[in-house]
């Protein structure tokens, strides 16, 4: 069985580059951290460092090891600081994570929810792929994110992925635009266009967009670029081109905008929460019946 201390101490060498060293930082005697490198190696079957007259370095083994190591002890020592803090203060600190665009539409009735059931809501806004990255580090309790369109849903390690629901796209012209009063365009309409998009060609949204484009009988023009879809509205309001936004980014009521349907086009990500195997069925189900 794993022990904690091989892991600490694993992570000590892998910082600190020496037995002596180590064991200042941990408080412990240079035997006390032998033995539990000594003991994470017969549990692995291979040793975890090598030593020589330069220092202590982790083995092959040892650095597989590390990012595990690393990512079990803070999880163990958040685990106790949570529970002694909610014995204290009698409220559970849930860590959530959001994509932008989601966070305006989605938060405020999440975190009237946990506050309600007697949780302080620790919020994290972030891209999709940080939001993945905080996952497998195991520094969110739960998140919400997106699977874009050809791609499949990934979890991190150990977490579940709920659906909560399917986001479809639409297009935004300004209120001047020839098309702004129309409730539905087909997407051939729109060649000669200049469009908005991400900053990143291979973006499976922008890509998905492009070649629905294609088949359409056109290639689109590219105008500014931005991944913040609030920039992207505010291009589009300017007068700098058209965009397709999805519906949470969608701005409220504007007189400077208009949004119409695309006829054809397929565009849509599935929005889905990640939970950790940790947190209660009870408030899962309550976060589900809240964002869904």
């Amino acid at each position: 069985m794993i022990d904690l201390r091989q892991l600490r101490a694993l992570r000590a060498i892998a910082e600190h580059g020496s037995v002596a060293a180590a064991a200042r930082e941990l408080g412990w005697s240079q035997p006390t951290v032998a033995h539990h490198l000594a003991g994470l190696a017969r549990a692995t079957g291979a040793a975890v460092v090598e030593s020589s007259a330069a220092g202590t370095v982790l083995t092959p083994a040892g650095r597989l090891w590390l990012p595990h190591a690393a990512a079990i002890v803070d999880r163990a020592d958040r685990a106790l600081d949570e529970v002694r803090t909610a014995l204290g203060e009698a409220r559970r600190t849930v860590r959530f994570g959001v994509f932008p665009t989601a966070a305006a539409r989605l938060l405020p009735a999440l975190v009237a929810a946990f506050d309600a059931a007697g949780l302080v809501a620790r919020i994290t806004e972030a891209e999709l792929d940080v939001l993945q990255s905080s996952l497998e580090r195991l520094d969110l309790d739960a998140a919400v994110v997106y699977t874009a369109p050809g791609e499949q849903p990934r979890a991190a390690a150990g977490y579940t992925t709920t659906p909560l629901f399917t986001e479809h796209f639409s297009l935004v012209v300004p209120a001047r635009h020839p098309l702004a009063g129309r409730g539905q365009v087909r997407l051939g309409a729109l060649a000669g266009e200049r469009w908005v998009i991400g900053t990143h060609d291979d973006d499976p949204i922008d890509a998905g967009f492009r070649a629905a484009a294609v088949r359409a009988g056109f290639d689109p023009i590219v105008g500014p670029r931005s991944d913040d879809y609030r920039v992207v509205v505010e291009y589009v309001a300017a007068g700098l081109g058209v965009a397709l936004v999805p519906e949470l980014a969608l701005p409220p009521e504007r007189d400077d905008l208009a949004v119409l349907d695309v006829a054809g086009l397929e565009l849509s990500r599935a929005v889905s929460l990640a939970t950790a195997p940790t947190l209660d069925p009870d408030l899962v189900a309550l976060m589900v019946r809240t964002l869904a």
